[in-house]
């Protein structure tokens, strides 16, 4: 198989000849940069350094994967959010709310015309031509992080305690940017959309509100991302496996965790072989300041405990080295796993 059909399969619960070895989230490294001459922050706004770095870890360290963009402030730029491109190391960062208040808050006119989409979209066009056997993964920011982007975190938090009608109307916009921008990003030739939401994780958020608030909308862009031809990956940070069967009703075609979720009880939790359970090595933790032999261990174990995609549980370190992300690589070409054909119709 080949890796796009390879990780494009497991995501689905179809059968593979192993396990893919894969990265729905952040892979740029400064190793990669080096060697590539595609480095941060250049590689944020230009689609040529974004699409030779989003596929650099695949012919350097075999990670079955091109994925790009390299944080979670595209659409909030766009939106109007002032950002720091940060430096070669630190990824950007939004510095500053588009709105105070929701009144007069809307998806600005040409959005997916504006700001570094048409980067991200070039790039992606770029990755489907020139790498048709790699899997294209694009990632967004989910509605509750572009939310707390828009009009900043703090203010979305209280508001959700004594405005969750401000809260409400804040979501419906972040579904409406997220829906058009991943439909537009499919039909530039990703194939799969991963919904990066680190500010729905229970650490952050009562499961409550993440029933309440966040999943009916996730489940637009989810259902926006299938009738779109796309595969649909949610991750959330933290410990998510308070939420995670909430996420898995979500419509996800599959998520990814850290290394804080439990695979085998996140897996009975959920009741269903579907949806696919994506991690959950951990980025800050072996891949950044283990050795290569740490990383294989951790590897074996979330190949064990079932995950249908070995990756890492969240956006990698820029240092991170690439030796250990070869021992990820390595570790699924190693592993006797096969996934499992799931029955026609299985939810």
């Amino acid at each position: 198989m080949t890796p796009k059909e390879r990780v494009l399969s497991a995501i689905r619960g179809e059968e593979t000849d192993r396990v893919p070895a894969s990265c729905v989230t952040q892979l740029g490294l400064v190793e990669a940069m080096e060697i590539t001459g595609a480095r941060w922050p250049d590689a944020h706004r230009n689609a040529d350094a974004m699409a030779l770095l989003g596929a650099s870890l695949y012919r350097i360290a075999g990670l079955e994967a091109a994925r790009i963009p390299f944080c979670l402030t595209v659409q909030a730029e766009a939106m109007g959010c002032p950002v720091d491109l940060g430096t070669m190391e630190q990824t950007p960062a939004v510095v500053g709310p588009a709105f105070r208040s929701v009144d007069g808050a809307s998806l600005p006119e040409g959005f997916i015309g504006r700001g570094r989409i048409p980067a991200v979209l070039k790039a992606t066009r770029m990755l489907r031509d020139e790498h048709p056997d790699l899997p294209v993964i694009v990632g967004i920011e989910g509605i509750c992080t572009l939310a707390g982007h828009l009009v900043g975190i703090e203010r979305l938090m209280r508001w959700s305690i004594v405005e969750r009608d401000r809260v409400a109307r804040m979501l419906d916009l972040a579904m409406q940017a997220n829906t058009a921008y991943a439909v537009a990003l499919i039909a530039a030739g990703a194939d799969v959309i991963c919904v990066s939401d680190p500010t729905a994780s229970p650490d952050l958020l009562s499961p409550r509100d993440f029933a309440s608030l966040i999943k009916p909308r996730l489940k637009g862009v989810a259902d926006a991302i299938r009738k779109s031809g796309g595969l649909g990956v949610l991750h959330v940070c933290g410990r998510a496996q308070r939420i995670c069967k909430e996420m898995a009703e979500t419509g996800f075609d599959g998520l990814s965790v850290e290394e804080r979720v439990d695979i085998a009880q996140a897996r009975a939790l959920i009741g269903a072989p579907r949806p696919a359970l994506i991690g959950n090595v951990a980025a800050a933790g072996s891949l950044f300041s283990g050795t290569a032999g740490d990383v294989l261990q951790e590897s074996k174990r979330a190949l064990m405990a079932g995950v249908s995609v070995l990756a890492p549980g969240c956006g990698l370190v820029a240092r991170t080295p690439l030796a250990n992300i070869r021992a990820l690589a390595e570790a699924a070409v190693r592993s006797p796993l096969q996934s499992v054909r799931l029955p026609r119709g299985t939810a």
